[in-house]
């Protein structure tokens, strides 16, 4: 009788060792699953070259001027009137 506990003691603690053994992951918390993850498209930046464009004016003596003025952002680049003639 004490050979078969002896046996039945030495085969479930073998049994739980070789379950260890062999399968060491389920000793282990679980991780989570991988995730596959797809490559979103990297929106590109296409930067823009300020608009500059001349304005001009006439004066009521008949003299011309111009200036410079920044299309894109709206602002006068230059910070006077050139006259032209």
């Amino acid at each position: 009788m004490l050979n078969k506990k002896i046996k039945r003691f030495l085969v479930s603690g073998g049994l739980l060792i070789a379950t260890v053994l062999v399968n060491p992951i389920s000793a282990m918390p679980m991780a989570a699953a991988p995730v596959k993850v797809q490559a979103a498209e990297i929106p590109t930046v296409d930067p823009q070259v300020d608009e500059i464009v001349w304005r001009y004016r006439t004066l009521d003596d008949g003299t011309i001027q111009k200036r410079r003025w920044n299309a894109t952002r709206g602002y006068w680049v230059d910070p006077y009137w050139i006259n032209v003639t």
